[in-house]
């Protein structure tokens, strides 16, 4: 069932408007001013609520409202002032002072009248003297609102150009604003590609926000799924803005319009082109009406259209055989011009694909590429399909194939792909396929042994130099994600000593992210920040050069640069949201919300990472889904969210598990381990950990073990693990698992001063929550040494960082409270009794006997002063 909007939207960002309007009226004088902006920007918005707002400070209020369609009548806006009997015909003049009387009886004797004049561009002649002569004598506080740019009454831009009343521009909303506006209209998060999206094409413009927002909602388009609002089908002018740009192109000159048509199938465009195919006055008419922005771009100068809904709302709008033909015209005066610059390629290729006239293969094959570069993959795969159509050999199958899986259709993606396999004549063409086929096995179809194959077969028959490297640069990053950290290194030196920088950066990217798993975060970062410059000056690969940061965040958060790490993932992020590379944001989304969690960032976490499960749904990337639910579980479940936790872990558990395990242990397993602490499972938790950490230990991957074995000290087992973490501290650099391991001693060992010592590392390491329980841990062990003073600094201390966590709920925060007086297992029974287990099935789970679950139960009772499960519940929460 689809839903509907209504309302208004949200009046954002206009505070500081609103407070300066009411502060000059509240002065004794009256005041005047002139809202100007573009047209649906929000003026007339503003200057309603500024009059709801005057009205409580003793204002009678009036409006007036000019029209195009009213321009023609001498004061007809202001008709509703005048008595409806007797003023002489033509004269002007004595209905001006009538008018003006009319309006000045208003105001009373304190003249606390506050005239509303709307579209004030469009008033006659009459009524812009009337509006000119009532300020300037002061005789009521005016509010007028203007449309920018274009054309007004001389009376009235006098108005602020002589000082008679101050003008404000009202700007559209950014992103920011934008993205505001949409949470509270939606009541939930919003994608953050679809608020990019969505003010991208309303450019912050308040009525074609509210116009786009209501076609996308009422249509399908943007839809709610698992708490976050993501646009499903591509954003489209609904039919209302459609007839709004309608009306605008009404009534002007044939050529007008035709140099708008241009624009809205082409844009942008070179002046000297345009002026080739349009008339030229009708170019310089529709950009003094507004309607087309003329521009530097470099040497060159071009023109679009004025407002990115103009060409929206037209390409919808023009008949398609008009829109073949301007296509037609476009492509040959482009092709005639020799399409000189890299985006003419890109422009000549859709204009033919419009056209319907035939295509070059060659061209549309390059035009094909350079739209999977832009991310555009939607006009890659026309392009692409239409040069195989026509005849097209490798490079169109190779670009076909590859936008077929990073769109989400793997299975059509391995069928182009194979079916390129019998026309490769160079070693080239088969290093580039048998790579995209091993990526597409491999990341996307699961299977391990396939790509293997794949990557064998070629290795087989390959013999140059370069192709071999590409070859061995996949292997190298299936080995890195595998993970097997060893092999990834040994197979990444050769690709680091060549000259090559496609090679080296590859080389890079996977020694960044196996030296982050073997804890050596220094050499990882190194490694990633030198692929970055190495990707940045190559040419030809399709990931963004912030791709690299990815191991640089790893790398970071492996040595305990927590800071550094969420840095570098938001500059990946939002380098991939501009350029819309969706699947390199939503792994830095998933990274980010993992950096988030250390710090102990929970909502910020869970946003990160719902955001980034959002996009994977999108692109059906399944094993980065499985990833990225498995990271809202954590988050969620470390929050105290437990309904939340338990539907992301359920999503996850739907899908299937993948070959690549380089998160399985400490995102997916501590997902699942911290869901059974969110649940009362306790001895299941540190079962799953416990596993966890074998498998992370046999794989070497350090940073991983230290993390699940740390969270088992937190849980109740440090003499368990302190002296495998204390080991881990010297296989790693950095400061992150030696404070991890300090922590798990202290927890041992019972020091009080030594758990204040690791809660003052966590802290300035930026790990907040893990300092909150280092401190409450310590005020625990200074109260029961009789320290009272260090004990309550203590509390203080972790109650300050818990409160900066926002919602926190782990068992580490049950230091010092009645909570705390219970033993491991009386804590366990309890907390799935309060979750709502009956004494039998918590006995089932604990493998116990009711009776035992029951005198538990019993002794928790006690201690904590509760006589049901009901008063229990909330004890533990509280």
């Amino acid at each position: 069932m689809r839903n509907t909007l209504t309302g208004e939207i949200p009046l954002v960002s206009r505070d500081a408007e609103m407070d300066w309007i009411l502060a000059k009226l509240n002065r004794p004088e009256p005041a005047a001013f002139v809202l100007a902006g573009a047209a649906g920007v929000g003026k007339t918005r503003l200057a309603a609520e500024a009059a709801k707002s005057a009205t409580a400070l003793g204002f009678t209020t009036a409006q007036a409202v000019a029209s195009r369609a009213a321009a023609a009548i001498p004061f007809g806006p202001f008709a509703p002032f005048l008595p409806e009997a007797g003023h002489p015909a033509g004269d002007l003049l004595e209905l001006l002072r009538r008018t003006s009387d009319a309006i000045v009886g208003r105001a009373g004797p304190d003249r606390k009248l506050l005239l509303v004049v709307d579209d004030a561009h469009f008033l006659d002649e009459g009524s812009a003297a009337l509006l000119h002569q009532l300020v300037q004598k002061g005789a009521c506080s005016v509010l007028a609102s203007l449309r920018t740019p274009g054309p007004a009454p001389e009376p009235v831009t006098a108005l602020w150009k002589d000082g008679l009343a101050e003008r404000i521009d009202i700007t559209s909303w950014g992103e920011a604003e934008t993205g505001a506006v949409l949470t509270a209209v939606l009541g939930g998060p919003v994608a953050s590609g679809s608020v990019r999206r969505m003010w991208e094409m309303s450019q912050g413009n308040a009525l074609y926000l509210r116009e786009l927002l209501i076609g996308a909602v009422g249509s399908g388009a943007m839809a709610q799924t698992s708490g976050i609002w993501s646009l499903r089908a591509p954003l489209t002018a609904p039919g209302r803005l459609v007839e709004l740009v309608a009306s605008r192109l009404a009534g002007l000159a044939p050529e007008t319009v035709a140099a708008v048509e241009l624009l809205a199938a082409g844009e942008p465009l070179g002046i000297p082109l345009l002026e080739k195919i349009a008339d030229p006055a009708g170019l310089e008419d529709a950009e003094i009406q507004g309607l087309v922005h003329v521009y530097h771009d470099g040497r060159r100068m071009e023109a679009r259209l004025a407002h990115p809904v103009y060409g929206e709302a037209l390409r919808q709008s023009l008949p398609r055989s008009r829109l073949r033909r301007i296509s037609a015209i476009l492509a040959g005066a482009i092709e005639a011009t020799g399409a000189r610059r890299r985006e003419d390629l890109l422009r000549q290729g859709r204009w033919q694909l419009d056209a319907g006239g035939p295509g070059e293969p060659a061209l549309l094959s390059r035009a094909a590429r350079r739209a999977s570069e832009m991310f555009d993959m939607d006009l890659s795969a026309r392009l692409a399909q239409a040069a195989l159509d026509l005849g097209g050999g490798v490079d169109a199958g190779l670009v076909l194939g590859e936008t077929r899986f990073r769109s989400g259709r793997h299975a059509e993606a391995e069928a182009v792909l194979a079916s390129m396999v019998p026309r490769c004549r160079t070693d080239t063409d088969l290093a580039r396929i048998a790579s995209a086929r091993a990526h597409n096995f491999h990341n996307h179809l699961g299977d391990l042994a396939a790509a293997t194959a794949v990557l064998d077969e070629a290795l087989a028959t390959v013999t140059d130099a370069g192709p071999r490297f590409q070859l061995l640069g996949r292997l190298a990053t299936i080995k890195a994600f595998e993970p097997d950290p060893e092999a990834a290194l040994a197979a990444a030196g050769p690709l680091l000593a060549s000259d090559d920088d496609v090679l080296i950066s590859r080389g890079a990217y996977v020694s960044s992210i196996a030296l982050a798993l073997l804890g050596r975060g220094e050499e990882s970062v190194a490694a990633a920040y030198t692929g970055l410059e190495s990707h940045r000056r190559a040419s030809g690969i399709p990931q963004l050069p912030e791709a690299q940061l990815l191991g640089s965040v790893m790398g970071h958060a492996a040595g305990g640069g927590l800071a550094e790490a969420e840095a570098d993932a938001a500059t990946g992020a939002q380098a991939c949201l501009a350029a819309g590379d969706k699947e390199g944001q939503a792994s830095h989304l998933f990274l980010s919300g993992c950096v988030l969690i250390e710090q102990g960032q929970l909502t910020r976490a869970a946003a990160a990472v719902l955001d980034g499960v959002s996009i994977d749904r999108e692109i059906n990337d399944v094993a980065a889904l499985r990833w990225a639910l498995s990271g809202l579980a954590l988050a969620e479940a470390m929050s105290g969210h437990t309904d939340r936790a338990l539907a992301a872990a359920a999503e996850r558990d739907l899908l299937p598990a993948t070959t690549m395990m380089i998160y399985e242990t400490d995102v997916v397993d501590r997902g699942r381990a911290w869901v059974a602490v969110a649940t009362g499972e306790l001895s299941r938790a540190c079962g799953i950990l416990s596993e966890a950490a074998a498998r992370a230990e046999a794989m070497h991957m350090y940073i991983a073990e230290a993390r699940v074995r740390h969270d088992l000290a937190r849980l109740g087992h440090p003499g368990a693990v302190a002296a495998r973490l204390a080991a881990l501290a010297e296989l790693t650099d950095g400061t992150l698992v030696t404070v991890l391991a300090a922590h798990a001693a202290a927890l041992a060992g019972g020091s009080a001063a030594d758990l204040e010592a690791t809660g003052q590392a966590f802290e300035a390491m930026g790990a907040s929550l893990l300092a909150a329980e280092a401190y409450l841990a310590a005020a625990a062990g200074y109260r029961s040494g009789g320290l009272a003073r260090p004990a309550s600094a203590m509390t203080r201390q972790a109650g300050e960082l818990a409160a900066r966590c926002g919602d926190v709920s782990t068992p580490g925060l049950s230091f010092g409270t009645q909570e705390e007086r219970l033993t491991r297992r009386e804590r366990e029974v309890a907390g799935l009794a309060a979750a709502g287990g009956s004494s039998r099935e918590i006995a089932a789970k604990l493998v116990l006997s009711v009776r035992t679950v029951d005198n538990h139960l019993q002794n928790a009772y006690s201690k904590l002063g509760v006589t049901s499960r009901e008063e229990l519940a909330r004890v533990l929460r509280g």
